[in-house]
């Protein structure tokens, strides 16, 4: 049996677990960011509700699952999820730092427990709610500050877009449309990568 001092070095967090939590996160940020540029390039703002929804979880879900994986301890997904709202909150607005901890709270409570991370489907379910709370960066501004983000959009699009988009972000059948959107892509996203994980990088112990 392990002794306690044992249990708590296995929980504790190393340098490279650090490196490891860092570089990932990082090349999620770039894949998402890259893929929204795109998207912004190629599709209006009423189409890209339908595209990013799913696009970038399928991304990102393969990176983050083996991230998750090979860290493997408590913190991971709160940490990743507060990470992003530090992002949106210096890009996006102060409401995004509430959305981002109560969302760090709710997906440490998902990944409660013993090797968690090393569940692949504890680990692509914990991985949905970082998706929702993204979700939640783009509703809250319409619901907390509808007329003012309303005027500033209109600066941006047209009338047709705006009226979209407020229709997209606030509407109850639309937003779980997203949310099942972001499940999905999530999913999918992770079984590409626990294949991968499974056939490479547990065996080579890449990371």
């Amino acid at each position: 049996m392990k002794t306690e001092v044992e249990s708590s070095k296995n929980t504790r967090w190393t340098m490279h677990d650090i490196l490891t939590f860092v570089i990932f996160n990082l090349i999620i940020m770039i894949l998402i960011t890259v893929a929204k540029v795109v998207e912004d390039m190629v599709l209006t703002p009423q189409n890209t509700f339908f595209v990013g929804s799913w696009l970038f979880p399928l991304l990102a879900t393969p990176f983050y699952l083996v991230m998750a994986d090979r860290i493997g301890k408590r913190g991971v997904l709160s940490g990743s999820i507060l990470i992003f709202g530090v992002l949106y909150t210096f890009t996006g607005g102060l409401y995004c730092a509430p959305v981002a901890i109560v969302g760090a709270v709710i997906g440490e409570l998902v990944m409660w427990g013993k090797d968690s991370y090393h569940d692949i489907k504890r680990v692509i379910g914990g991985y949905i709610v970082y998706w929702v709370t993204f979700g939640f960066y783009g509703i809250i501004p319409y619901v907390l500050f509808r007329e003012a983000y309303m005027k500033q959009l209109e600066i941006y699009y047209n009338a047709a877009d705006v009226t979209a988009m407020i229709a997209q972000y606030t509407e109850l059948p639309w937003i779980l449309l997203m949310m099942a959107l972001f499940a999905a892509g999530t999913i999918v996203g992770g079984l590409i990568g626990s294949k991968f994980l499974k056939k490479h990088v547990r065996k080579a112990k890449i990371a």
